[in-house]
Protein backbone atom coordinates (compact mmCIF):
# COMPACT_ATOMS: atom_id res chain seq x y z
CA UNK A 1 0.00 0.00 0.00
CA UNK A 2 1.41 3.14 -1.01
CA UNK A 3 2.16 5.99 1.56
CA UNK A 4 -1.05 8.40 0.49
CA UNK A 5 -3.29 5.55 0.14
CA UNK A 6 -2.25 4.83 4.20
CA UNK A 7 -2.53 8.05 4.94
CA UNK A 8 -6.11 8.45 3.82
CA UNK A 9 -6.66 5.48 6.15
CA UNK A 10 -5.56 7.37 8.62
CA UNK A 11 -6.86 9.37 12.10
CA UNK A 12 -7.67 12.46 10.61
CA UNK A 13 -6.66 16.13 11.83
CA UNK A 14 -6.41 15.29 15.86
CA UNK A 15 -4.05 17.53 15.92
CA UNK A 16 -2.05 20.52 13.76
CA UNK A 17 -0.51 18.29 11.32
CA UNK A 18 2.73 21.42 10.74
CA UNK A 19 3.07 21.06 14.69
CA UNK A 20 3.36 17.47 14.74
CA UNK A 21 5.56 17.78 11.89
CA UNK A 22 7.35 20.57 13.50
CA UNK A 23 7.92 18.30 17.10
CA UNK A 24 9.28 15.66 14.83
CA UNK A 25 11.72 17.48 13.20
CA UNK A 26 12.84 18.54 16.59
CA UNK A 27 13.02 15.24 18.19
CA UNK A 28 15.14 13.90 14.85
CA UNK A 29 17.74 16.84 15.43
CA UNK A 30 17.90 16.31 18.78
CA UNK A 31 16.50 19.87 20.10
CA UNK A 32 14.82 18.37 22.64
CA UNK A 33 13.20 21.84 24.56
CA UNK A 34 12.00 22.66 21.32
CA UNK A 35 10.32 19.41 21.13
CA UNK A 36 9.26 19.50 24.75
CA UNK A 37 7.51 23.53 23.89
CA UNK A 38 5.75 21.94 21.02
CA UNK A 39 3.92 19.35 22.65
CA UNK A 40 3.34 22.15 25.70
CA UNK A 41 1.69 23.85 22.40
CA UNK A 42 0.21 20.95 21.41
CA UNK A 43 -1.20 20.18 24.55
CA UNK A 44 -2.78 23.81 25.15
CA UNK A 45 -4.72 23.57 21.77
CA UNK A 46 -5.71 20.17 22.81
CA UNK A 47 -7.36 21.16 26.54
CA UNK A 48 -8.85 24.02 24.97
CA UNK A 49 -10.95 21.50 23.12
CA UNK A 50 -11.65 19.01 25.90
CA UNK A 51 -9.14 16.63 26.94
CA UNK A 52 -9.67 12.91 26.48
CA UNK A 53 -8.46 9.66 27.29
CA UNK A 54 -7.10 9.45 23.75
CA UNK A 55 -5.18 12.84 23.86
CA UNK A 56 -3.38 11.84 26.85
CA UNK A 57 -2.26 8.56 25.31
CA UNK A 58 -1.70 10.34 22.45
CA UNK A 59 0.55 13.49 24.44
CA UNK A 60 1.98 10.22 26.75
CA UNK A 61 3.48 8.85 23.35
CA UNK A 62 5.04 11.84 22.08
CA UNK A 63 6.67 12.41 25.35
CA UNK A 64 7.66 8.72 25.02
CA UNK A 65 9.63 9.20 22.05
CA UNK A 66 11.67 12.23 23.00
CA UNK A 67 12.82 10.31 26.18
CA UNK A 68 13.70 7.74 24.22
CA UNK A 69 15.99 9.67 21.63
CA UNK A 70 17.20 11.82 24.63
CA UNK A 71 18.33 9.12 26.43
CA UNK A 72 20.06 7.10 23.71
CA UNK A 73 18.87 3.65 25.22
CA UNK A 74 19.97 0.94 23.21
CA UNK A 75 17.19 -1.17 23.66
CA UNK A 76 14.52 0.92 22.92
CA UNK A 77 11.87 0.53 19.96
CA UNK A 78 12.37 3.78 18.90
CA UNK A 79 16.50 3.43 19.23
CA UNK A 80 16.47 -0.05 17.07
CA UNK A 81 14.16 1.80 14.39
CA UNK A 82 15.74 2.08 11.23
CA UNK A 83 14.24 5.47 9.77
CA UNK A 84 15.79 5.22 5.90
CA UNK A 85 14.17 1.49 5.56
CA UNK A 86 10.79 2.49 4.25
CA UNK A 87 9.71 -1.25 4.18
CA UNK A 88 9.86 -1.60 7.94
CA UNK A 89 8.08 1.80 8.65
CA UNK A 90 5.32 0.79 5.84
CA UNK A 91 4.96 -2.11 8.32
CA UNK A 92 5.24 -0.84 11.52
CA UNK A 93 2.98 2.34 10.19
CA UNK A 94 0.25 -0.39 9.54
CA UNK A 95 0.23 -2.07 12.68
CA UNK A 96 0.22 1.02 14.62
CA UNK A 97 -2.59 2.70 12.84
CA UNK A 98 -4.17 -0.71 13.18
CA UNK A 99 -3.74 -0.91 16.91
CA UNK A 100 -4.89 3.12 16.74
CA UNK A 101 -8.40 2.18 15.04
CA UNK A 102 -9.15 -1.04 16.96
CA UNK A 103 -12.28 -0.53 18.81
CA UNK A 104 -11.11 -3.80 21.51
CA UNK A 105 -8.01 -0.91 22.80
CA UNK A 106 -8.98 1.62 25.46
CA UNK A 107 -9.20 5.28 24.24
CA UNK A 108 -6.02 6.18 25.91
CA UNK A 109 -4.49 3.32 24.02
CA UNK A 110 -5.65 4.69 20.75
CA UNK A 111 -4.07 7.93 21.38
CA UNK A 112 -0.94 6.00 22.03
CA UNK A 113 -0.96 3.95 19.02
CA UNK A 114 -2.15 6.82 16.70
CA UNK A 115 0.88 9.36 18.00
CA UNK A 116 3.30 6.59 17.15
CA UNK A 117 1.83 5.89 13.43
CA UNK A 118 2.08 9.70 13.18
CA UNK A 119 6.07 9.76 14.04
CA UNK A 120 6.20 6.26 11.70
CA UNK A 121 4.48 8.54 8.83
CA UNK A 122 6.86 11.69 8.85
CA UNK A 123 9.73 9.02 8.97
CA UNK A 124 8.12 7.58 5.95
CA UNK A 125 7.94 10.85 4.46
CA UNK A 126 11.67 11.77 4.59
CA UNK A 127 12.32 8.47 2.85
CA UNK A 128 10.26 9.53 0.44
CA UNK A 129 11.86 12.64 -0.03
CA UNK A 130 15.49 11.03 0.62
CA UNK A 131 14.35 9.13 -2.71
CA UNK A 132 12.98 11.43 -4.65
CA UNK A 133 16.52 13.59 -4.19
CA UNK A 134 18.74 10.27 -5.33
CA UNK A 135 16.46 9.97 -8.59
Amino acid sequence: MSLKKMEKSGNGKFVDPHLLSSLFQHILSRRFADAERSIDEMETKIRERGYSEFASGFICALRGIILMYRSGEQDSFISKLDLNNADMLKKYYREFLEHSKNKLHADYDCGYFSALAEFIRFALKNVDKKMEQHH
